[in-house]
């Protein structure tokens, strides 16, 4: 644009200038007669300016001087228009965008294209980014929206039965209509029904509570090797009373890591518990750990049942397992999603694999980082 400005101006001064020299040309052949035009052109230097001519060079520079000064404001106001014209269209665009966020859901809103000025391509972009970030974030507030809604609906189904069956029993004993051998039935019924509503209760505070932004896990240093080896010491006594087999696999050179000791436990009981709790006496229960160099690795697992096909991908969600089967199922659901979260807590991953030589037909593995974020 400042080129054809600049281009136009001198095509313009080329024209006046022709034309006061015509001017004065004719000037001076009037006032000189029998002159040549040729000789008129060299006569007519600027020591040589009669006072007419003088006038006639003072009105064509004061012409010359207006047209260009026109002409810069013209070409100056269509450049300036045109840029606002453009610049006032994709702010507009904009503000339309921007509205869409704030009324609509922002999964819906369109993403703006790149636009043709060159400035906006940083404001494009990082507007782009930042639907990209929110359209996100939406769908993740979405999905720990219906997950809450689960959870809630799945606790009121586990909480309402055992309360039914002990609101039963509590009007029965109430009503004095049973005999000593039924009450003691109903006594025992009870107890147990609350019992299960404790281990509920319980089991879901330890799993919201692992969500509060107050709760800190209690790394130490430790033997992560021995540690493992003194809990299945520990809990050999009550899978050999139970019909089960433990078969471990642990080395004897010490694996050095920063854990939480107590919430470390819960995840080897979660894991041991389920194996029990969902075979019969007889199965074969199995633990290792390795040092694999930058990840410390273990394995936790059982040759029973195993466990569906169904359940595998979604097996560290919230009341899985309640939802397979709402009656008569063992546990809370709970278990395994604790794990999974105290396990991501130090930096680390659980899954549920595939046995190599399918001698197990349940086995987690645990991945824990040597090197921790921070």
């Amino acid at each position: 644009m400042l080129m054809l400005t600049i281009l136009a101006i001198n095509i313009e001064s080329e024209i006046l200038n022709n034309m006061m020299n015509d001017k004065l040309v004719q000037s001076y052949c009037d006032d000189h007669q029998g002159v040549t035009v040729n000789d008129a052109r060299e006569a007519i230097r600027p020591y040589n300016y009669t006072d007419e001519m003088e006038d006639i060079v003072i009105s064509f520079n004061n012409a010359a001087f207006f047209l260009q000064l026109m002409s810069i404001v013209l070409v100056t106001t269509l450049f300036v228009t045109g840029i606002l014209r453009r610049v006032t269209k994709e702010l507009r665009n904009f503000e339309i965008a921007l509205d869409n966020i704030s009324y609509e859901n922002v999964i819906e809103t369109d993403i703006m294209e790149t636009n043709d000025i060159k400035e906006f391509d940083n404001i494009c972009r990082s507007y782009n980014q930042m639907i990209h970030r929110l359209q996100e974030s939406e769908k993740m507030r979405t999905a720990l929206e219906n997950e809450r809604r689960q959870m809630i609906a799945d606790i009121s189904h586990d909480l309402k039965t055992p309360i039914t069956v002990i609101q039963g029993y509590a009007r029965a004993l109430n009503d004095d209509i049973a005999d000593e051998q039924a009450k003691k039935k109903y006594y025992e019924a009870i107890y147990r029904k609350t019992e299960s509503v404790a281990e509920l209760i319980n089991t879901f505070h330890e799993y919201s509570k692992l969500d509060h932004p107050q709760f800190d896990f209690n790394m130490k240093q430790g033997d992560l090797c021995e540690y493992l080896r003194g809990y299945l010491a520990m809990k050999y006594e009550d899978l050999d009373l139970a019909g089960f087999e433990l078969d471990a696999e642990l080395p004897e050179k010490p694996i050095m890591y920063s854990f939480d000791h107590k919430q470390l436990k819960r995840v080897f009981e979660n894991l041991i518990t389920n194996s029990y709790r969902h075979n019969e006496p007889g199965t074969k229960i199995y633990a290792d750990i390795s040092d694999e160099g930058k990840n410390i690795v273990i394995h936790i697992g059982d040759n029973g049942k195993g466990i569906p096909k169904e359940l595998r991908e979604s097996i560290f969600e919230p009341f899985v397992v309640g939802n397979k089967s709402r009656t008569g199922v063992k546990g809370s659901g709970l278990g395994l999603a604790i794990s999974k979260r105290i396990i991501e807590a130090h930096g680390g991953t659980i899954a549920l694999i595939d046995s190599i030589d399918d001698q197990w037909k349940t086995l987690y593995e645990i991945v824990l980082p040597k090197q921790k974020d921070k």
